[in-house]
């Protein structure tokens, strides 16, 4: 007989209220995949357990089998990275990743090396690299392993390689477009030199390389734009993250301490 009890080394990608003083926490697992728990009166202000409940959480969670959703019985928190809930954007950026990862994975299907993805992008924003940087590594890494692979080397309307010249970019067809066919087509955006070759470049590397790429705002932007235009085609929907991230870019700047 399969024991009652199990123990999964997850981070929390979301968490809902549930009844007076329970919470639902979606797991996602290195060896279970993602999971529904229920977390009984995690929301009373005297639980024991509610810090190792919140989202972007990375612990090691004692789990108990229900009839239709596991209990939470313990945890051993592993990271809880404090920089990044520190930093409105980071946090952003944090919640960007859960959600994408929530968006690619079912309930129950194990994907160690997407575990692993969503682990080092975390950890990377908590130890200072740029939130931006962050996430188009890994939006080009999730869909990569998930099969969704954006054709970057050649046109994918005539199938010749691409040049180096503006090219263009159609989530659409699934990738880029050379020139005469995003004329022909009339169809794309814009997709300068410099993008390309940096999205190829981060595509081939880990992090440890994507880190050393020089990114300024222009091109940031740009990769940002046509990569979120890509993934929202894929999930055929909108990403709540990144309105909130453009929402806490258009927030005022805050003072100086010398203007204070």
């Amino acid at each position: 007989m399969a024991s009652r009890t199990y123990r999964a080394e997850a981070i929390v990608l979301r968490t809902v209220d549930f009844g007076e003083a329970d919470r639902i926490l979606v797991l996602f697992s290195r060896h279970f995949g993602k999971l529904h728990v229920v977390a009984k009166g995690i929301r009373r202000a005297t639980s024991r357990m509610a810090g190792h409940a919140e989202p972007l959480t990375h612990a090691t969670y004692q789990l108990a089998r229900g009839r239709e959703l596991d209990v939470l019985t313990g945890a051993e928190t592993r990271a809880v990275y404090p920089s990044i809930r520190d930093d409105l954007m980071r946090i952003a950026a944090g919640w960007y990743v859960a959600e994408l990862t929530d968006r690619f994975t079912l309930e129950h299907e194990p994907s160690a090396p997407l575990f692993d993805l969503l682990e080092t992008a975390l950890r990377h924003l908590d130890a200072g690299h740029a939130p931006g940087l962050v996430c188009r590594w890994f939006d080009l890494h999730l869909l990569d392993r998930a099969g969704f692979r954006p054709e970057l080397y050649e046109c994918v309307s005539c199938r010749e390689a691409l040049q180096e010249r503006q090219n263009a970019w159609s989530a659409a067809a699934g990738g880029a477009l050379c020139a005469s066919c995003a004329a022909k087509l009339s169809s794309g955006l814009g997709l300068t030199v410099r993008a390309l070759k940096s999205l190829r470049y981060l595509l081939q590397s880990d992090f440890a390389g994507a880190a050393q790429l020089r990114v300024d705002g222009s091109l940031a932007s740009e990769l940002e734009h046509h990569m979120r235009f890509f993934v929202q085609h894929v999930i055929d929907r909108e990403i709540t993250a990144a309105r909130l991230l453009d929402e806490i870019r258009a927030l005022p700047p805050l003072p100086s301490p010398a203007a204070s």
